[in-house]
């Protein structure tokens, strides 16, 4: 008897796990995808390239929602309660996917539980920088100053990442420098043109055009490599802060449980999208790089990026908030 059931249990508890059916005829109406940062972001200037190149093939709009706040959690959390009926997206970057988890004590959504990802859409290069006025002009001065003025020099921080770079310069430098909380990149790098904050990072995206304007420098990369785009301009590591390499990339994630089908069919048109010379003008504009990946290759990238984060985190002995 005991043989006869576990296998008949084993087949309901998998019919049980199945997600449900995809609509037929998907989409049959607009589609909304929510960007947890505020307009002119780097996420948000990728997600309506692609968002617009996606409308087409669909048959319906992609609509834009900016919902910014919390480091991104605001519109994360708000996706994660949605129906998963692929009507609702969320474009994540790794500030407001796999950093919560590593800097919250209670976050307010988990990010493999309550998310199916679809697909990465692009990757960034970030830096940190300084006024233009300014009289630091590079790392070492930065550290040589805030050593003069402990707690007096501030930055801004408008992503979990950038909190997470920053809080790692600080510890390797052995320096006090002041978070100044943002919703967004673009309030803080007007408060920093404004003379109101010493250093501020950010995506080399969102930067380009105020480096270009003369308004800022970047004082180094905070990615693992330099950027073809300011070959100048040196790593972290070559200043030598060891091991210190925070990458960015922006991908778009669904509610959990939206079906396979949609999932792959909204895969397959963000990855026709991104490799369409309309985005990759839009991408080289705003120097962000083309990349798309696959559902089960980005959940690799979530784990792995997530895991590291929270390495960093307790190396480092940040509190978590």
């Amino acid at each position: 008897m005991k043989r006869f059931f576990r296998p008949a249990l084993a087949a309901l508890a998998i019919v049980a796990a199945w997600p449900a059916q995809a609509e037929p005829g998907y989409p049959r109406q607009p589609i909304r995808m929510v960007v947890p940062f505020t307009p002119g972001s780097t996420s948000d200037i990728a997600a309506r390239a692609v968002a617009q190149k996606m409308q087409g093939p669909l048959g319906q709009p992609v609509l834009i929602e900016n919902r910014p706040g919390a480091n991104g959690a605001i519109g994360m959390q708000a996706v994660a309660r949605a129906k998963p009926d692929g009507y609702t997206l969320v474009v994540g970057s790794i500030s407001s996917t796999a950093v919560p988890a590593a800097i919250m004590k209670t976050p307010s959504f988990n990010l493999l539980q309550d998310f199916v990802p679809v697909s990465v859409i692009a990757g960034t290069t970030l830096l940190v920088l300084a006024p233009q006025e300014s009289a630091i002009n590079s790392i070492p001065e930065l550290v040589s100053a805030a050593k003069k003025s402990p707690g007096a020099l501030s930055y801004g921080n408008s992503a979990g990442l950038f909190l997470l770079a920053m809080e790692s310069l600080k510890i390797q430098a052995g320096i006090d420098l002041t978070a100044v909380a943002y919703k967004g990149p673009s309030e803080a790098a007007n408060d920093l043109i404004g003379g109101r904050l010493a250093v501020q990072p950010d995506s080399l995206g969102a930067a380009t055009r105020l480096i270009q304007a003369g308004r800022t420098k970047p004082l180094a990369v905070l990615s693992g490599k330099r950027s073809a785009l300011l070959p100048q301009v040196p790593t972290m590591q070559e200043l030598g802060y060891k091991d210190f390499d925070f990458n960015g990339w922006i991908g778009v994630l669904a509610p959990a449980g939206t079906p396979a089908a949609i999932v792959q069919r909204l895969h397959e048109e963000i990855a026709k999208a991104v490799d369409s010379d309309e985005v990759r003008q839009v991408y080289a504009n705003a120097a962000l790089d083309a990349v798309s990946m696959p559902p089960a290759a980005y959940r690799e990238l979530l784990v792995r990026e997530t895991g590291k984060y929270e390495h960093i985190v307790r190396q480092a002995g940040i509190e978590k908030q």
